[in-house]
């Protein structure tokens, strides 16, 4: 609740602001984009007082967020600039809806954050975070908010790592900083996600009669295992937990350290839709349903103005009920993101996309255990909110 009552306030400051802005010139509107800007990064860069860290690497953290907060600070007014021009050029000289400007700038501030948790370091970068992910069961309990522990995560991690290591780390992370703003690759989505991964290997080794090794922990086996709550149902740190857990089972199955890595990190990434399905996605006021047969635009999405298509695979059973769902490939835009991919928006529509698949659509694909493929549209047209396009079986 206290999430979403912070969120709530600052969503609502924001609107209020820009809606006195608007009728200002550009200048005053856009130092008051980038004072909420600046909010909403240095929230990112907080450590908060009851994080367990030593005080030389506090300090050192401490230093790094400033610089780099103080560096991007620098470059807000040229997002703004740029998206202003862009804008007014799309709409024939019309100047922009300051709501429309400050989110598709604050889009792209989503995501280089959402970037730069996919980012690998260098190799001894890498090799130091496998081997504290592997060895520190307690590096996922991260003091301060959660939706807002970007560099909190980081920073705990490299707490765990011997100290001799540290520097070279904190070295790794400014150089990993001093991309943003840059146009980067990062590796693709692990297909499954790891959640689902480890779900479909604990189910197999279930039925086999094998006991998981390593064996989840008390606090994930009850979550789990006794209280049957999904991966979107887990707080923040269990999520975690559970990614921590599959990386090491994943190893022992033979996935390469890089792709184990990857995992882990798409796993445990704060996207746009955790930051704010929350606020965006309430029941309607009116309590009325959605229209049958069509999934609900999520909220978030239209609130950043996302479109795009996902691909998803699904299995049936014998009698043709869905069984299985599952993204397999995503291709969003969201203005504000050119020139990267718009990561921290790239799963946006997938739950909406998950559960469609699972209930609403009506399939006339021949029944049994081979899976098939189907992509589904979402655009904010005035057309049904997605449009279904099959494709042969996969």
């Amino acid at each position: 609740m206290t999430r979403v009552r912070r969120l709530t306030v600052l969503i609502c400051a924001l609107c209020s602001a820009f809606a006195v802005a608007a009728a200002t010139p550009d200048d005053e509107q856009n130092a008051e984009m980038t004072k909420a800007l600046h909010r909403n990064l240095l929230r990112s860069f907080a450590l908060d007082k009851d994080l367990k860290i030593d005080p030389e690497l506090r300090t050192a953290a401490g230093d790094i967020s400033a610089a780099h907060v103080a560096r991007i600070d620098q470059l807000f007014p040229a997002w703004l600039a740029e998206e202003r021009q862009l804008q007014t050029q799309a709409s024939a000289g019309k100047a922009p809806r300051a709501n429309e400007l400050f989110f598709a700038v604050w889009a792209r501030l989503l995501n280089e954050l959402a970037l730069w948790q996919i980012e690998p370091g260098d190799a001894d970068y890498e090799r130091a975070t496998l081997a504290v992910l592997q060895s520190s069961p307690r590096v996922c309990d991260v003091a301060g908010e959660d939706l807002y522990g970007d560099f909190a995560t980081r920073i705990a991690r490299i707490q765990a790592m011997p100290a001799a290591q540290r520097a070279a780390a904190l070295a790794t992370e400014r150089r990993l900083l001093s991309r943003w703003g840059q146009a980067r690759e990062v590796a693709a989505w692990p297909d499954p996600l790891p959640q689902d991964a480890g779900a479909q290997w604990r189910k197999r080794a279930a039925t086999a009669g094998e006991r998981p090794v390593p064996a989840l922990s008390p606090a994930l086996a009850s979550a789990i295992l006794a209280d049957k709550k999904s991966f979107g149902d887990l707080y923040p740190q269990l999520k975690c937990a559970l990614q921590q857990w599959w990386l090491q089972v994943s190893l022992q199955q033979g996935a390469t350290p890089a792709a184990a890595l990857n995992a882990f990190r798409y796993g445990t990434l704060i996207n746009a839709i955790d930051r704010f399905a929350d606020f965006y996605d309430q029941p309607p006021a009116d309590g009325k349903p959605a229209l049958a047969g069509l999934p609900v635009y999520p909220s978030a999405a239209a609130r950043f103005m996302a479109t795009g298509v996902t691909t998803m695979r699904a299995r049936l059973d014998a009698a043709g009920k869905p069984v299985q769902a599952t993204v397999t490939a995503r291709k969003i835009t969201v203005p504000g993101i050119r020139g990267v991919r718009p990561v921290a928006f790239e799963n946006i529509f997938d739950a909406a996309a998950v559960k469609y698949a699972l209930g609403g659509f009506r399939y006339d694909r021949p029944r049994g255990a081979e899976p098939f493929a189907f992509k589904l549209e979402w655009n904010l047209s005035d057309e049904p909110a997605v449009n279904q396009t099959k494709q042969g079986s996969q």
